[in-house]
């Protein structure tokens, strides 16, 4: 088996060794960012989330069927990208959700 990989006895020991003397404040640090990693996402977090999907999903409806009048009726078709953009920001939001 190569030295590479991650499964090679003298690798595990280097590890261990290493880890073992790791501080104890780094120690903390580390398990508490990684619980801090596994909590649920906030309520307010998935509110806004699905709010902006929503809200890009209706401007494009009223945009069509408002014949292009509302929401913004100056900007003309510049509508639809808005619509998608707010939708957009909601789309990525989901990234983060856990």
């Amino acid at each position: 088996m190569p030295s590479h990989e991650l499964g090679h006895p003298g690798r595990e020991a280097e590890r261990k060794a290493a880890k073992a003397k790791e501080p104890a404040e780094r120690i903390a640090r580390r398990e508490a960012k990684e619980a801090k990693a596994l909590e649920p996402t906030p309520t307010w977090y998935k509110s806004i989330m699905f709010g902006l999907m929503l809200l890009g999903l209706l401007w494009i409806i009223v945009y069509y069927l408002g014949g292009g009048l509302f929401p913004i009726p100056g900007i003309g078709g510049w509508n639809i990208f808005i619509g998608f953009g707010i939708a957009m920001i909601g789309f990525f939001m989901t990234t983060r959700w856990r």
